[in-house]
């Protein structure tokens, strides 16, 4: 799993339970994300986003997005993009080196 931090909690509205970041790099609805701080430890996946009260379904560096959220967030809380699953580079090595170990022990008769 891989984590990239994407923005900064500026501030928490309870109510509509929103919180107001600014963003330090991309983000799009269906993202995971982790909201962390010193007290604030919440994993979700963004389902709405807005920019000045219009609905956007990406932004990006510098933009202030506001997402709801499912638990109180303190300013200057971490926003955090988590990458579990799918297929990265590191996958690929291993399973090619897997696959030459694997045709080399057949070549010599050990399987």
């Amino acid at each position: 799993m891989s984590e990239e931090e994407v923005g900064r909690v500026q501030s928490f509205f309870r109510k509509p339970s929103v919180a107001a970041m600014v963003l330090t790099g991309d983000l799009s609805i269906g993202d995971n994300i982790r909201i962390r701080g010193a007290t604030t430890d919440i994993e979700m996946t963004v389902e709405s986003m807005q920019i000045n009260l219009e609905s956007v379904e990406s932004a990006g560096a510098g933009d202030d997005v506001g997402i709801k959220v499912p638990a109180r967030v303190r300013p200057n809380d971490r926003v955090i993009r988590v990458s579990s699953g799918g297929i990265n580079a590191d996958m690929i090595k291993y399973a090619a080196i897997a696959a030459i170990v694997a045709g080399a022990a057949y070549m010599l008769g050990w399987i």
